[in-house]
């Protein structure tokens, strides 16, 4: 027996009204401002995630895109279902919020935290930046920016930057991380 595709249609369409969803809901093709019925969002993955840190670089969206070979309206969807970023004039206001997992250093010793967002993840990236030009270099102007700075976590603890030179010896001494793992991104379950 042959499949009724009109049938199946209309079914899926009387179902749709049923629920008070309109007729273009009901095709799975919504129109602008209308909810969308499909459940499943766009999901990260590698090249999402690299054309994100490309359109931080260069403001533009449709070459962040296809710079890493992702059509620009996948892209574009991927931005707005999770909330990454939002357009303010001409400019790009990123409103990443993803918790990421980075290695502090405070308070004399090196710890994994959870923070909130890029801006927070990359002002620890910055201080191990400058904490590696220190100990390259014995100059302490790279510390400086530091002094007093501490980075909240997830759970709403501050942790302070370590600025003290012998500390930062001593932790050298001790061995550390590679750079691979001292910047993360935590994966949604």
């Amino acid at each position: 027996m042959a499949r009724n595709y009109r049938e199946e249609y209309r079914r899926r369409v009387d179902r749709a009204l049923a629920r008070g969803l309109s007729r273009s809901q009901a095709r799975g093709h919504a129109r602008s401002g209308e909810a969308s019925i499909k459940r499943s969002g766009t999901k990260s993955d590698a090249k999402l995630e690299k054309a994100l840190r490309t359109l931080r670089e260069t403001n533009s969206q449709v070459f962040a895109a296809k710079n890493v070979g992702v059509s620009p309206e996948r892209f574009r969807r991927f931005l707005r279902e999770q909330s990454l970023a939002q357009r303010e004039g001409r400019r790009w206001k990123f409103t990443d919020l993803r918790p990421r997992e980075v290695l502090v250093t405070s308070k004399g010793r090196e710890r994994w935290i959870k923070v909130a967002g890029f801006e927070r993840a990359s002002l620890v990236g910055s201080h191990n930046e400058a904490i590696k030009r220190f100990l390259e270099t014995n100059d302490i102007s790279h510390l400086e920016p530091f002094v007093g700075v501490s980075v909240r976590d997830t759970s709403g603890r501050n942790h302070p930057l370590e600025t003290r030179p012998n500390i930062l010896y001593r932790l050298a001494a001790a061995g550390g991380e590679a750079f691979e793992q001292v910047y993360r991104l935590i994966p949604s379950t």
